[in-house]
């Protein structure tokens, strides 16, 4: 958490400057992809939503104590014009920074997040440690720029997966020796850019036109289970995976491909089923 805490004072420092993603991955010792994951799992928001939001609310104090002209604010914090400010102000406090400027009372800003170490009932976390060598899956994939962008689309490539024809085509392809499960892979690219990828463990190469096969690595893995209905039983425990189980390990997330593990043969919905949460670890 000191690497959390070090970035979050880093941004404070940068409000009126430029803020570079490459010093926020050296300061938060991962790659870009896997801070900006883990931030929006802890934060519950975008780091790029908590960065403009953070800025606006510096430019409140300029709006209030000095005789700034507003496009001087803008400029100052990043925004190529007054319009361009005063929409993003609009959006963020319900009134245009002029307004802002006359009436002051009803503005709430939005504050500077802390770091703390919560300590828990003392339930054990549900996991296991493995060593896995390079494995086949073959399946579907999506690409997407930003954790954002693929936190709001992957619900609806799985529905596209589930009603259509490519479910019983990538099952097709699974290995009979393997779990029957499907899995739902991070593949990491870069900055904050990933793909998505649907698949079965597989035995070889796909010869499916509409599929592909892509190879894991060997790694070690931390493997959690969730287990309740899908999606909130996976947000609670990667909630604790990164709240609880990283402060107080040695173990460090690396910057590889991660997965959950879908058992074909529960229901989602039911308060029984187990969601395999794979994170590579070093």
């Amino acid at each position: 958490m000191n690497e959390f805490a070090a970035v979050l004072e880093y941004i404070e420092e940068h409000l009126s400057s430029e803020i570079n993603m490459k010093d926020i991955e050296r300061l938060a010792q991962m790659s870009e992809y896997n801070f900006q994951k883990i931030f929006s799992i802890l934060a519950g928001i975008s780091l790029g939503e908590y960065i403009r939001k953070r800025k606006l609310s510096h430019s409140l104090y300029d709006l209030k104590e000095t005789d700034m002209k507003i496009i001087d604010i803008a400029f100052k914090y990043g925004y190529q014009s007054s319009e361009s400010y005063s929409r993003a102000f609009q959006q963020c406090f319900q009134t245009s920074p002029s307004n802002a400027r006359k009436n002051w009372d009803n503005l709430k800003i939005f504050p500077k997040l802390s770091i703390r170490v919560q300590i828990k009932g003392g339930n054990e976390m549900n996991y296991y440690m493995t060593k896995e060598a390079t494995f086949l899956v073959t399946g579907i994939r999506e690409s997407y720029t930003t954790v954002n962008e693929g936190q709001a689309k992957i619900p609806q490539f799985w529905d596209r997966f589930n009603d259509t024809t490519l479910f019983d085509q990538v099952i097709n392809e699974k290995d009979a020796t393997t779990p029957n499960t499907v899995l739902g892979i991070c593949l990491p690219g870069e900055g904050e850019a990933y793909d998505y990828f649907i698949g079965v463990r597989s035995s070889e190469e796909t010869t499916n036109s509409e599929l592909e096969t892509i190879t894991l690595p060997e790694t070690d893995w931390a493997v959690f289970k969730a287990v309740g209905k899908v999606p909130e039983a996976i947000r609670e425990t990667y909630q604790e995976i990164y709240e609880s189980f990283f402060p107080s390990t040695s173990y460090q997330q690396r910057n590889l491909p991660d997965f959950e593990s879908y058992p074909l043969d529960l229901d989602p919905m039911s308060e029984n089923h187990v969601t395999e949460i794979w994170i590579p670890v070093k």
